[in-house]
């Protein structure tokens, strides 16, 4: 068999820091990531979530993205048409506050520099910063088809942003009019759900007395904010509440404000929450407007968008800032007697993730989106199991969402953004249109005047998001992506965006691209410290994936987060120890790599087995268990069981391959270098989509075929000899060793110190080399097994022994220390002063020792009796 001729020595310890730059910039330059749709191959496509472009790496992303990454390079190697395409949000909120807070370090305000001017600061902020997320993705060894970038404020996606508003509009399900909305005082902004973070804070509840105007009853509620009593129009309670059955229909005072207003009965009333009673301000609460809605209830704003008390509260108050304002309605209501009780609280508070401002709901004018006729056609697509959750329970969430689904409203006021194609008359009558000349052709047209003024709002960023998966394939145009690569796959992402994200990519995929965006939904758990608590910096507890892939590599970054990764489970734990271990691993297979290197028979040109009629016992029992690995491995990718992948790895990798089948081939056999060599190089590809450094390294030392590991083929399990018989044979010489190795515990010798195993007269030479190698074992024929055992197999009759010098002496030991315990034991029980005041309890335990000594040291003595005679023999 022709060798590969020896090389330069590798270095004795594997440096990721050498490594993985290296490669990656080798990957960059030739291209490996990037695809053209070839209907040829199967397709297996991932719209990468597009982060924010004020993003930087955390573990989320080394979880959700890795999972990314591992799903793609396994499909690429399966052959199929496989393309990870990468993308960044323009993040409107979020990059605005930024700017903002940019500006005011040079003194500078949005407002004073003017919109376009701030505008071109945003493109200049974004292209001097808004890439540092993808370096550290690139140092994380992602590879996604970075020629295939998107940014949601390309003029394609952009395009078709205004294309689908439009359509909505012209269609009717896109409309203006008052709602309540999140805002956000700070920002001067709407919020989406997403980005108010409900927070638990202490606080107060403050019951209130609200009487009646003749003075013959009156009502007592309880609220957390108490100064938005100021605008309440009623107060409600539960219709099957019998405390209060008879005072629906009547009219109570408001205190400070002296308005009359209804008690009204109504479902939504939770009848435990302080006195079940509350009060109703529909224009500051979400189940108040509901309320509010169902009662035909006045709805008075009494906190303007500046978070500052307005002039429809009493004059008193207006113009206080809101907190302010709850201090003063407090004094008041306890000066004039109204007050009942102030009582400690930890309750929720809606805080803006953007700016950390507590949010107002608020009525106000906006634009809005109808979901309910999206929403049907999504609930069918996964109830008919077209979209699929993984793991399924995620399936209910957003069923429940869409169920349950409102209105959306799309505009913000921000100018970092979509700008919402909208223009208005003179009259106020607004002109939806793709573009300025269209609307303005429209105004000449049906309205005689040029005079339009644009819409200062922007779109919220979930709507250009929710047209991912098709806008950055080239709709609305027909395009060879689009027709090949629409749906995608599989998605990956969070839960905490099913509905704002997720379910809105489903809604519109199917309303506009013709199809659902996706088939399956992977949704990756939650990444919490090893105490299960949130990442924080004030709780000090937050890693940075930058500081371990300095300290360990990005493999062990990756491989270690990885088998943490749990379908069954919520939430991932992170641990750093399993990327310790992970460092371990790679160490381990490299110095595997170098063993394999070093053989002196050399390692053949091809990678391929010897005939299996010449394979030894080791090889055939090796090659077994990597036919199993790489079943197990494929299907756990496949039903994204990441975990399960890595497990499966390390234990074939680690414990049989380095640690049993590298030693077993230190006893020398002519096909030992081929089957090393294709083992690694096996593991080496299935380990690539997740290990995709150091699987490159090794891959590139041993004989292979192609110029990278990333376009090499994924293992074919056909390909891989299985011969269980071989296999459990080998198990049987594991399990011979393990009694050796227990014996050298059990008799506290040296893992070197020779032992001896009995063997029948029929073993073969194979076994016996290889139970001499592991056991470190002298082997000694024994033709009594022979005659003795019926097994099939005559290494199950093999018995380890240690020497007999070494038993007897450890016998002599064992009995002179029970003859000890036993004379202690009798003494004690004999002496009358014990036995008189010890518990009847205590006495009887230590009769049961005594027992228990002297059937030991019967045992051990006839051990000893035994040895001796069949020294003599």
């Amino acid at each position: 068999m022709q060798t590969e001729p020896r090389t330069a020595e590798l270095p004795k310890t594997y440096d990721p820091a050498a490594v993985e730059a290296r490669r990656y910039a080798e990957w960059l330059a030739s291209g490996v990531f990037h695809d053209e749709p070839d209907p040829a191959r199967p397709p297996f496509i991932i719209s990468m979530p597009p982060p924010n472009i004020t993003g930087r790496a955390h573990l989320g992303h080394a979880s959700t993205y890795t999972a990314m990454d591992i799903l793609t390079r396994y499909h690429r190697m399966l052959g199929e048409n496989a393309d990870w395409l990468p993308g960044q949000d323009h993040a409107a909120i979020a990059t605005e506050a930024v700017l903002v807070r940019e500006l005011a370090k040079e003194g500078l305000t949005r407002e004073g520099l003017g919109r376009e001017k701030f505008l071109e600061r945003a493109w200049q902020w974004r292209e001097e910063y808004g890439f540092a997320l993808y370096e550290q993705f690139r140092t994380l060894g992602f590879g996604p088809d970075w020629e295939r970038d998107r940014f949601t404020m390309d003029p394609g996606l952009s395009a078709a942003v205004v294309r689908v508003f439009v359509e909505l509009y012209r269609e009717g399900s896109i409309y203006r009019g008052t709602r309540l909305v999140n805002w956000d005082p700070d920002s001067q902004s709407t919020l989406s759900d997403a980005e108010v973070d409900d927070e638990e804070r202490d606080g107060f509840l403050w019951q209130i007395r609200y009487p009646s105007a003749d003075g013959s009853f009156s009502i007592e509620v309880a609220t957390t904010r108490p100064e938005t009593m100021l605008g309440d129009t009623a107060v409600a309670v539960h219709p099957d509440d019998e405390r209060y059955a008879a005072l629906v229909g009547k009219r109570v005072i408001l205190p400070l404000v002296g308005r009359a207003i209804p008690i009204v009965a109504d479902a939504a009333v939770e009848r435990d929450f302080g006195t079940g009673a509350v009060k109703v301000t529909p224009a500051h609460d979400a189940l108040d407007n509901e309320i509010g809605e169902r009662h035909g209830l006045a709805m008075p704003s009494v906190i303007g968008f500046d978070g500052k008390i307005t002039d429809e509260a009493p004059a008193a108050y207006r113009g206080l800032d809101r907190f302010d304002a709850r201090r003063a309605v407090v004094r008041d209501l306890e000066a004039t007697g109204a007050l009942v009780s102030v009582t400690p609280r930890r309750h929720v508070v809606p805080i803006s993730s953007r700016s950390g401002a507590i949010v107002e709901p608020l009525l106000s004018l906006q634009w809005f989106c109808k979901m309910q006729a999206l929403a049907a056609p999504a609930l069918e697509a996964h109830r008919s199991g077209r979209i699929r959750f993984v793991p399924e329970r995620f399936g209910r969430t957003f069923e429940y969402w869409l169920e349950n689904i409102r209105d959306w409203n799309v505009s913000r006021q921000v100018w970092w953004g979509h700008r919402m194609p909208v223009w208005y008359l003179p009259s106020g009558e607004p002109i939806v249109a793709e573009t300025e000349e269209e609307a303005l052709r429209i105004a000449r047209a049906s309205h005689g005047t040029s005079d339009l003024t644009r819409d200062p709002d922007t779109l919220d960023t979930w709507f250009s998001s929710g047209l991912w998966p098709f806008s950055i394939l080239g709709w609305p145009d027909r395009t060879p992506e689009l027709e090949h690569w629409y749906p995608n796959q599989v998605l990956v992402t969070g839960r905490e965006i099913i509905f704002l994200w997720v379910a809105r990519m489903v809604m519109l995929g199917l309303k506009f691209a013709g199809d659902i965006p996706f088939r399956d939904v992977f949704i990756a758990p939650l990444v919490f410290d090893d105490k299960g608590r949130k990442m924080s910096k004030s709780l000090g507890n937050v890693i940075d994936p930058m500081d371990l892939i300095a300290k360990y590599g990005a493999d062990a970054t990756r491989f270690g987060t990885v088998r943490q990764m749990r379908l069954e489970s919520r939430e991932l734990r992170f641990d750093v120890r399993f990327v310790e271990k992970a460092r371990e691993f790679n160490n381990k297979m490299w110095n595997a790599l170098r063993y394999v290197r070093s053989l002196p028979e050399g390692l053949p040109h091809a990678n391929q087995l010897p005939p299996a009629a010449e394979l030894s016992l080791a090889d055939r029992w090796i090659l077994s268990g990597l036919h199993a690995t790489v079943v197990t491995v494929t299907e756990a990718l496949d039903g994204y069981a990441f975990g399960v992948a890595a497990d499966a790895l390390l234990d074939f990798a680690w414990y049989h391959y380095c640690d049993w089948y590298i030693e077993a081939t230190k006893v020398q056999t002519p096909t030992r270098a081929a089957v090393l060599s294709f083992v690694l190089s096996t593991i080496a590809r299935l380990l690539h989509p997740i290990e995709p450094f150091v699987t490159e390294e090794i891959w590139q030392a041993l004989p292979h075929d192609g110029k990278t590991i990333v376009t090499a083929s994924w293992p074919d399990p056909e390909e891989i000899p299985v011969d269980l018989e071989a296999a459990a044979r080998y198990e049987s010489l594991r399990a011979v060793v393990a009694k050796v190795r227990d014996l050298r515990a059990e008799l506290g010798l040296a893992p070197r110190e020779k032992m001896t195993i009995d063997v029948p007269p029929a073993l073969d030479a194979d076994a016996r080399a290889l139970l001499a190698l592991h056991a470190h074992a002298t082997i000694v024929e024994a033709p009594a097994l022979e005659n003795t055992t019926q097994l099939a197999d005559p290494l199950l009759a093999a018995t380890p022994r240690a020497p007999s010098a070494l038993l007897r002496e450890r016998y002599r030991k064992d009995i002179a220390r029970l003859d000890a315990e036993v004379e202690r034991l009798t003494t004690m029980l004999a002496n009358e002063a014990f036995t008189s005041k010890a518990s009847p309890q205590a006495v009887a335990k230590n009769r049961d020792k005594l027992a228990a000594y002297e059937d030991e040291r019967a045992r051990t003595r006839r051990g000893l009796e035994t040895l001796s005679t069949e020294d003599g023999r």
